[in-house]
């Protein structure tokens, strides 16, 4: 009986869709959680790193970074200059991320660096890190 047969897989075609609409719509919606925003505030934070012992050029180092109505910016001291962060980005939940452009400064030959991190409340840890040195990390406080 070929047309039983038809019905048959028809009938459990439209239970299967049943079924699944009924599901559907009487499972808990599920959503990603999101990363919860903080209020970074406003002021100072710097930053600074002694040499690495035997490596010639990966001396001292500071960072600063000043937060002003959500913006950040900031620079990266070394022995003899100061070079400004570009693109630096301040996300949602306090972590930053920037660079600085290769170039002169002062007499000196700067380096591009990256520096990356996270501002929670008054506290700020981050790292520097450029191709000649093993990354630095330090931690500093709001002023």
């Amino acid at each position: 009986m070929p047309g039983l047969r038809f019905a048959k897989s028809r009938w459990l075609v439209a239970l299967a869709a049943s079924l699944w609409v009924c599901l559907a719509t009487t499972a808990p919606a599920r959503t990603q959680p999101s990363a919860a925003a903080v209020a970074v505030p406003n002021g100072t934070w710097t930053v600074q790193g002694r040499e690495i012992p035997g490596m010639r050029r990966c001396g001292h180092w500071l960072v600063r970074l000043t937060s002003r109505n959500g913006a950040l910016s900031g620079a990266v001291s070394l022995a003899r200059g100061t070079v400004p962060l570009e693109n630096l980005v301040l996300q949602p939940d306090g972590s930053f991320r920037g660079t600085t452009r290769a170039g002169v400064v002062g007499s000196t030959h700067a380096r591009p660096y990256t520096v990356t991190g996270r501002i929670t409340g008054d506290a700020v840890r981050l790292t520097l890190e450029t191709d000649l040195c093993p990354p630095r990390q330090g931690s500093g406080m709001r002023r």
